[in-house]
């Protein structure tokens, strides 16, 4: 049998799999969440990589709900130097990643979810929302614990948030309603291993009851 070759051939065999081994486990919500939005800015919301608003629309919804708990709330988008646009290796996979000039209007956030007062927004370079910003520094000095991503593209970027994420010890949750692909089969490939490996996908629904079940306190009350 080559290698790479499986016992299982459908995700629901895989699934079944997994979790007869005891992989697959539901984390949860602890008691400090955050919401983070990875890269619903217009260049990915507004021109032909994005086929619907709906995931969009959908986070608006799941940031009422945050915001009216107290929720933090943290922003991500894709930006370059104008002066010295360069993705590195990334970009020789995806050359259009330097077109996200920072100040351009492909690298303002979605204004279905403009960022409000008080808000932090990230800009970034590579897939995941933590290396080389500052995110995880500020989500310490809140002291959250849980994770509520959202954004596009859940293959790359929302995987990689989610990978690292988890990797700093947190509980993460991806509504499922709230993210975006431009690949169907890619898409639900990554909601499955999330949710096998990563953390737990869930519907709206339960995200903002799962926030709106927790009242959000400064660090150290």
């Amino acid at each position: 049998m080559p290698v790479n070759d499986s016992a299982a051939t459908t995700e629901d065999e895989a699934r079944k799999l997994y979790a007869s081994h005891g992989v697959g486990g539901r984390v949860g919500f602890g008691v400090r969440p955050a919401v983070i939005v990875v890269d619903f800015q217009q260049t990915y919301t507004r021109t032909w990589r994005s086929a619907s608003l709906a995931p969009v629309q959908a986070t608006a919804v799941l940031l009422a709900a945050a915001r009216e708990q107290g929720v933090p709330v943290f922003y991500t988008y894709m930006g370059y130097d104008p002066e010295a646009p360069d993705a590195g290796v990334w970009g020789m996979k995806a050359a259009t990643l330097v077109e996200n000039v920072r100040g351009s209007w492909g690298c303002e956030i979605d204004q279905l979810i403009a960022p409000v007062d008080g808000d932090v927004v990230l800009e970034k370079r590579a897939p995941s929302s933590f290396f080389n910003t500052d995110l995880q520094q500020r989500l310490a000095a809140l002291s959250v614990d849980t994770l509520v991503v959202c954004g596009t593209s859940l293959s790359g970027c929302v995987r990689a948030t989610v990978v690292d994420g988890l990797s700093h010890n947190y509980r993460v949750l991806v509504p499922r309603d709230c993210v975006a692909d431009a690949s169907g089969p890619s898409m639900r490939a990554s909601l499955n291993d999330i949710d096998t490996k990563y953390g737990d996908v869930i519907s709206l629904d339960e995200a903002i009851a799962g926030l709106t079940a927790r009242v959000v306190t400064e660090p150290g009350e």
